[in-house]
Order: structure tokens, then sequence, then C-alpha cells
């Protein structure tokens, strides 16, 4: 899997790997945002949709009981031994009509003082325990039939009850009510119902419009049985909500989050909010993050075509310059790119391609050159080899004749100027030192004085190769510094410890240590008659055949002589350099 994904990005493009890069880097860290965001935003709603219910919850069960604590104060205002209750009592015992009716008049214009003077309540009316109503401020639309209504809650002889619609025939709104046993002196069995007033199930409708979330309530009785449903096809009246049966007081059911809230009294609100509802505020949020990405996506493909267009056109030109370069087009000049790395890198270009430019015509030049010095050259080839056959002409007439010495200095002349023609400027110890004899037999016919020369090389050595001319400026030193009749050079050969080194001994005058460093780097001009090339030749050789490793070693002393050795490396990757 890994070699899979490493082959598909190398097989991508730049333009792609800057798209699917940015593309990444934009999206990563929003994602990881939107993942955290999405867990704090859930738990955020719903801690605000728990308080908002809760809070509505308690209001309405603040409100609820508020009234039914008016509606039990007031209940009390009926019953004994209130002046109202008394004539009550004695309204029922009584047979004598004029005073019935007298009691009558007093009982319901005392039942509609205090119902008037409690804005709170609405119909108010005396029932007997068949439900008829005795007295009333308002007309009934039916017999209240308190077994079956279902209570909110009971105790000592009273019972709560609603919402429920109102028994009233002047106002069709929901209300809550409540029965009370009145006690009377005598053995007549009378209630007193009382309903809160009809502002109370505006208020409810009211309430529920304000919180605009199209919710429902429900309202349970003390055994958590359903009074009041605003869904009775879900949750019909008189049947259980179970939900709450672990003890929970909110949670889901039936595409309904459900929030619960207990009177001390033991009923129970209960707010009911459809999942759509609830989640629409997610929805919302989900949407907004989804444009979000929507406008991140767009911003990173934006940037990565303005990084890929700020990286293609430099590389464009680059591209241009290069095939430039290779058609030998070295006048175009590349426009600026206005960004300071990538013009810097062409300002580079442009002079490396000025340099190529010379550095062709430099080589072009030499080239022309190389040419005219080979015609030269074979030019001058002519001469010498002219000059040796006429050499060995002379060589042959001195033979005839027995001239021996002139056949010796001849000889000697053609061999010495065969080894210095030859091509190359890699020879042996062998070839060398047979140079030398040549060059030292010369010398003594030159200037008419005799010198020993004597040369110790062991036979494994003779093969070694060197570079050409290293001894004979070394011995031209020796004869020209002193040497006399009695005078000799001593050539030796010894390899140590991975170096050769050959040395060159006079036994002649000597010089001052302070000279041997001018001896070394100075350029010496050929005297007249000489044929020496300089000891700074035989340094420069070294260093370029051997680099550092070579050395030149000059001891020397007056009146007794002096030595040069040079050492040489022996390793095989220097011999083959040499090669």
């Amino acid at each position: 899997m890994k070699n899979k994904l490493l082959n598909f990005y190398r097989s991508l493009s730049l333009r792609k790997r800057i798209f699917y890069l940015f593309t990444i880097a934009a999206f990563i860290p929003f994602i990881f945002t939107v993942f955290l965001s999405h867990e704090s935003m859930n738990s955020m709603i719903d801690n605000k949709w728990r308080d908002n219910a809760r809070s509505h919850l308690g209001q309405i069960e603040l409100s609820m009981n508020h009234t039914l604590d008016i509606l039990e104060q007031v209940s009390h205002q009926f019953n004994y031994p209130r002046a109202i209750a008394l004539n009550l009592s004695e309204y029922l015992e009584t047979e004598d009509v004029a005073k019935r009716t007298s009691l009558k008049e007093q009982v319901q214009q005392e039942l509609e003082y205090i119902s008037y003077t409690n804005s709170n309540i609405g119909l108010t009316a005396y029932i007997d325990e068949n439900g008829e109503s005795l007295f009333h401020n308002v007309s009934l639309t039916k017999r209240v039939d308190v077994n079956q209504m279902q209570p909110l809650y009971q105790y000592d002889r009273t019972s709560f009850f609603g919402p429920h619609m109102s028994n009233s025939r002047l106002h069709s709104q929901m209300v809550i009510s409540m029965v009370r046993e009145i006690d009377l002196p005598s053995d007549e069995t009378i209630y007193i119902y009382l309903e809160s007033h009809y502002t109370f199930g505006k208020s409810l409708v009211q309430r529920r419009n304000e919180e605009g979330n199209n919710s429902f309530y429900l309202i349970l009785d003390d055994q958590g049985r359903i009074a009041y449903s605003e869904l009775s096809s879900l949750f019909p009246r008189n049947s259980a909500f179970h939900e709450n049966d672990d003890g929970s007081n909110y949670g889901v059911t039936q595409n309904y989050y459900w929030f619960l809230e207990t009177n001390n009294h033991g009923w129970s609100v209960v707010s009911l909010i459809p999942l759509m509802e609830f989640n629409k505020e997610k929805n919302t949020w989900m949407k907004q993050i989804f444009l979000l990405a929507i406008v991140f996506g767009v911003l990173s493909i934006l940037i990565a075509l303005l990084v890929w267009k700020m990286v293609y056109k430099p590389l464009r030109q680059f591209d241009h310059e290069i095939v430039s370069i290779s058609s030998n087009n070295f006048h175009s000049k590349a426009d600026q790119t206005y960004i300071k790395e990538f013009d810097d890198v062409l300002e580079q270009l442009q002079r490396m391609k000025k340099q190529i430019k010379e550095l062709i015509a430099e080589v072009e030049d030499k080239e022309k050159n190389r040419a005219d010095l080979e015609i030269e050259k074979l030019m001058y080839q002519i001469n010498p080899h002219f000059l040796m056959n006429t050499l060995n002409t002379v060589h042959w007439l001195a033979m005839i004749k027995q001239q021996d010495e002139i056949d010796h200095v001849v000889t000697s002349l053609n061999r010495l100027l065969a080894y210095n023609l030859r091509r190359g400027k890699v020879s042996t110890i062998e070839e060398e030192l047979d140079s030398l004899r040549q060059y030292c037999n010369l010398q003594e016919m030159r200037y008419q004085f005799s010198f020993y020369l004597e040369i110790q090389v062991p036979q494994k050595a003779l093969k070694t190769k060197v570079p050409k001319f290293i001894l004979q400026p070394i011995v031209e030193n020796a004869i020209y510094h002193g040497l006399d009749d009695s005078g000799a050079i001593t050539v030796t050969v010894h390899q140590v410890f991975g170096y050769i080194h050959i040395s060159v001994h006079d036994n002649g005058i000597g010089f001052p240590k302070e000279e041997i460093h001018k001896m070394l780097y100075r350029e010496e001009k050929s005297d007249k008659g000489r044929i020496g090339i300089g000891m700074n030749y035989v340094r420069r050789m070294l260093e370029s055949f051997y680099q550092k490793e070579a050395e030149i070693q000059i001891d020397s002393e007056e009146h007794k002589g002096t030595t040069v050795t040079l050492i040489l490396p022996l390793e095989k990757t220097k011999q083959e350099k040499i090669s």
C-alpha cells in the first residue's frame, strides 16, 4: 500500500502535486476543526434546548401551581363557618318558601361577590353529589360529574383537575379546576366547584407560540397518567407515560425529545419537541459548515492555481533558456518573473550562458591554433628527421674514414636527439640513464675535460616509469657548478618503503644553502653553448605527474659537493597515471 501511494505520488505532475498538497493542507485542519466544533456544538445545542425546555416547564408548573393555590385559597371562603356556607346550610334545611327565597338570594349574591373580587376565578358553583349546580355565577354547559374527571392530585376531600375545557357557557377555553367537599352543619353533601379564569388557556397557548419551536405539552397526574395531552394521537389521555420509569427527566420517544418537570404535589408537566425542530439548529449549523467548506475548497483551488502559475512561468522560462543553450542560441534574454529567487536564478543562468559562449569561442580559437600548431609541428619535424639522417651519413663516413672520435660524437648526438624528439613525456629509468650517458659524452668532448660518471641501479628498477628529462638538468647543474678534470658524478637508484630514490651526487665546489631555493624556483636561461633546461623544469614535471607526493631534496656543502635526491611514489595507481 505504501509503495502504491509512493508510486502514485511520483507519477503526479507538479501542478497536481501542488493542487493535492494545498487541498490537504486546507482541509485537514478544517476537518479537525469541524469534528471538534461539531461535538462542542451538539453539546451546546443540547444544553440550550434542555435549559430552555426546563425554563418553560418551570414557568408552566409555577403558573399552574400558583393558580391551583389561588383556587384552594378561594375555596375556603365558601366553606363553613363562612356566612355563605351558613346561609347555604340554612337554605337546604328550611322549608319556608319565603325564607328559602331570601336565603337563595343571599347565597347567590355572596357567591357572585366572592368570584368577582377574585379575578383569577372563572366559573364558581355549589354542586350536589350528582353534579347538579345549586348556585353558580355563570351558566354551566353540563352537569359536573366529578367521578368522570381525572384528578391531577387529591388530598383532604379536595381534588384538582385539568387542564380541561371550561363548563361555562360563556367561554370555551382550557381551564384548571378543583372540587372541594363543603363542611356543613347539615348532613347534606355539597361541593364547591371552582375553575380558573379563562385567560389561563390563552396564556398556555401564548407561551408555546412565544417559544416558536412547535412544542407540545402533556400534564401527568400524581400517578404518572396523562391528564392533559396536546398530542392525543400519540399520547392519549388516561394512558401511562412510561418514558420516565427509569427516573430520567428527558429523553427521546416517537420522534420527539421530551423534558419533564415534576411538582412537589406529584403531578408533572412534559414538553414534547419534534426531532426535526430540535435538529433544525444543528442542520442550519451544518449547512453553514458545508458552505464554509465550499469556500475553503474554492480558495484552496485558487491559491493552488496562483502558486502553480507563480512556479510554472519561471519553469517555462528555465526550460526555454536550457533549450536555447542546447541549440547554441546565446542571444535570447529571459523576462523578469518579479519573484526575487527565480530572477536571481535566471540572472545566474544568463551569466552562465555568457560564460559558455566565451568558453566556446575560446575553444574554437584554441582548436584553430592547435590546427596551426599541428601544421607547424609537421613542418618542424622535417628538419630533425633530415638532421638525424644527415648524422647517420656522417656516422658512416667517419667509420669508413676510421675517424673514431667523430664517430663517437655523432653517435651520442644522434641517440640524444632521437630520445629528445620521441613523442610522449614518459620514459623509464633505463632510457633516462642512457640519455644521461650520451649527454655526458658530448659534454666531455665539448669542453675537453673528463669526469667520472658512476651509475648504481638495481636491475628491477630499470623499467620503472618516470617523466622524461628529470636527470639531465641535475647533471647539467653539477657540470656547470664547479666540476673539474678530477670531478665525479654518482647516480644511485634504490627503493625505500614504496618510494624510489634517485640521487645525483657530485664532488664539485658546492654552494651556500640560501642558493637552494633560487635553484629550484628561478627560470634558468641557457648560457652560450648550454643545453640545460633548468631545475625549475624538474620541479614542475614532478608536480604535474605526482602532485605533492614527490619531493626534491638538495644537500650541498661548499668545497665538498652537492647531492640532489628525487623521491618518487611507486604505487600502482601512480605508475598507471604516468603511463
